[in-house]
């Protein structure tokens, strides 16, 4: 096998300038674990920055200095936090794309194309009159430069880095963080492979990859992480313990095919290195393996003949505590429906959608789920049955585990939510 082109992938520090700040301090981690492996290209899909300053982007090129050698080719887009200027600054986009550029060491373009070893890598910001946006005439140039990329070779993939996602493809795209502007430019042209941030999703998630009319790549977080979902137990879209996914990508290309390795920098880990993901060059949409028919070849997951449940009462909030269930690769999700027995009959008063630890370090994540109860509609002193319905990442569901108990009288039951779900 032919030695491969190797391109390291990061995105959404949100850092500010100064090592001790946990952006920064991951960006190092990040790259401590990259330099070594010596990459020839280094995308960046932008929120390098959490709000502009000049002074972020200096430390950033001094962290690459010192863990890269040689420099590998930086590509690298802005994201919605690069554009951020404190209150009463006036906004000067395009100034502060071209002082972005300068201090990262990168050439002042958008698109900016790096041709390296033979394949195109374009980085494409945000319109940098109207940030958040991509307009028709920056739009055109893009297309411009994935023609050329493609004319040059129109066998090879172009690999093409934007901070806002496609519109409904990876995971993270389903919202307004899904563009449907990049979607519609991408379907043309089947040599795309999209690579993009801004949702922060766990890359443990295989919804991270997509495959349809292009290539889609949901490219993580060094911040912390959020999901799309809507989950009881998130706190707005961010998930309990976001700050254990700091994840980043490196990828080899090799002349018939590319393989993506996921990583978690904070533990230095390979994720699901079972599951590399590796696709065809060139790439063919009707034999794509990263399709939407992966939920038709994937099992529900189901919970073990001992699994064991309990309704626990803490501190005056109730906790439903179980057995996880099990999959061959891991439950998303958990649906719960609560029932309380009314003139004899369980009545069904609640159903909530909670997000399982499937993202956390190595260790922390598998064990017993503890999830609070939306204690605020159910009656203390009645008879409570719930029933957990396992859920795994494109919607398989298993059998559910049921638990049935009498929740704790009156005087000891707490109102209301939490404002940090994970307590």
């Amino acid at each position: 096998m032919s030695i491969p082109l190797k391109v390291a992938i990061i995105s959404d520090s949100q850092a500010y300038p100064t090592l001790s700040d946990w952006g920064m301090y991951n960006l190092k981690k990040a790259f401590e674990l990259l330099g070594p492996m010596k990459p020839d290209v280094l995308l960046m899909a932008g929120d390098l920055a959490d709000g502009t300053n000049f002074e972020t982007f200096k430390v950033y090129n001094q962290l690459l200095k010192q863990h890269f050698d040689p420099l590998p080719v930086h590509v690298g887009c802005a994201g919605n936090h690069d554009y951020w200027v404190p209150h009463g600054m006036e906004r000067q986009p395009e100034y502060i794309y071209s002082e972005m550029c300068k201090l990262i060491g990168q050439k002042n373009a958008n698109p900016l194309r790096e041709t390296v070893g033979g394949y195109d890598f374009i980085a494409f910001s945000e319109d940098i009159v109207n940030t958040d946006h991509y307009s028709p005439e920056m739009l055109a140039k893009l297309e411009a430069e994935i023609r050329s990329a493609i004319a040059r070779d129109p066998e090879k993939p172009v690999f093409v880095v934007t901070h806002f996602h496609p519109y409904d493809t990876v995971a993270g795209s389903h919202t307004a963080s899904g563009k449907p502007e990049l979607r519609e430019l991408f379907n043309r042209y089947p040599q795309v492979v999209s690579l993009s941030g801004h949702t922060h999703c766990p890359l443990e998630d295989e919804r991270c990859i997509w495959q349809g009319e292009f290539t889609a790549v949901n490219t993580s977080t060094l911040a912390y992480a959020c999901v799309e979902d809507k989950a009881y137990n998130r706190c707005s879209v961010i998930v309990p313990f976001a700050s254990e996914v700091l994840e980043v990508m490196f990828m080899e290309i090799y002349p018939d095919h590319y393989d993506i390795h996921r990583y978690n920098v904070e533990d230095r880990r390979e994720i699901k290195p079972d599951r590399l993901w590796s696709c065809e060059i060139p790439y063919r949409p009707e034999s794509a393996k990263y399709t939407a028919r992966r939920k038709e070849e994937r099992k529900a997951p189901e919970f073990p003949a001992d699994a064991h449940g309990v309704i626990r009462y803490d501190y005056g909030f109730l906790y439903l505590i179980f057995d996880p269930a099990q999959h061959d690769d891991f439950t998303h999700f958990y649906d719960v429906k609560v029932y309380e027995k009314i003139d004899g009959e369980y009545v069904l008063k609640a159903e909530e959608r909670y997000l399982s630890d499937f993202y956390r370090l190595q260790g922390m994540g598998g064990r017993r789920q503890s999830f609070k109860l939306p204690a605020e509609i159910i009656t203390p002193n009645c008879e409570c049955r719930v029933e957990i319905y396992p859920v795994e990442t494109f919607g398989n569901t298993g059998k559910p585990l049921v638990v049935e108990r009498r929740v704790p009288n009156p005087r000891s039951f707490k109102e209301g939510r939490s404002i940090y779900p994970q307590e």
